[in-house]
């Protein structure tokens, strides 16, 4: 395994889904309800709930892309929270400040990445955490304009890598492949490798230092 497969990176894809809101309220006891008058079916595009002074306080409904949805509102009518599925089956709940900026999202996508996601205030994403289909798992730190700043991921087959990163790309990684081999690189900022220090197979380490273009220059033994 040549030193650039021992310190590659992994690149974790954070997928997005489509995010409605979560669901709130109360269930009526079967008894409120006669049942005798009920009816049998009601069929509709869209429901309407709204409190006592007319304010729309719930939606059930089908969303214009095909997602349907149950969005539920505050007293001044933000949506607050929300559970969705849309067409191709991806399901997904998301809550929501009191600005109506999403604060966390919980989803499933097409893909078959089930992942969370935690917002500031204003709506930029600072922490998520996703599983893949095939059983990677992520975890992404961002800064407070979005940007990944720290990730740890861990491999199908068991091997962690952790990343972390200036505004614009990784500059640090750790790894340790399915062999049990640890290695450490440092990245320039244009993303060449300059430094790397890992340990072989035989216990013995190594240093290799790396030319602007990142490749080995000298190494130590």
């Amino acid at each position: 395994m040549t030193i650039k497969e021992r310190i590659g990176f992994v690149t974790m894809t954070i997928a997005a889904a489509f995010v409605g809101g979560a669901v709130s309220g109360h269930m009526f006891a079967a008894s409120a309800i006669g049942a005798a008058s009920a009816p049998k079916m009601l069929t509709a595009q869209k429901f309407l709930l709204v409190d006592s002074h007319g304010k729309t306080r719930g939606v059930l409904g089908i969303t214009s892309k095909g997602v349907a949805q149950v969005a539920v509102f505050d007293g001044a009518g933000t949506l607050r929270a929300g559970l969705g599925v849309a067409s191709n089956g991806a399901p997904a709940l998301g809550i929501f400040g009191k600005n109506g900026k999403t604060r966390v999202e919980v989803g499933l996508n097409g893909n078959s990445v089930s992942r969370i996601v935690l917002f500031d205030p204003q709506g930029k994403s600072q922490a998520s955490f996703g599983v893949g289909p095939d059983g990677q798992s992520g975890l992404a730190l961002m800064d407070k304009e979005g940007n990944p700043r720290a990730t740890l991921i861990v491999a199908p087959d068991g091997s962690p890598t952790l990343r972390l990163a200036d505004q614009h790309r990784g500059r640090v990684g750790l790894d340790v492949t399915p062999d049990g081999l640890p290695g450490l690189a440092l990245l320039s900022t244009d993303g060449k490798t300059r430094a790397a220090l890992t340990l072989n197979s035989d216990g013995s380490g190594a240093l290799t230092l790396f030319d602007a273009n990142g490749q080995p220059a000298s190494s130590v033994p």
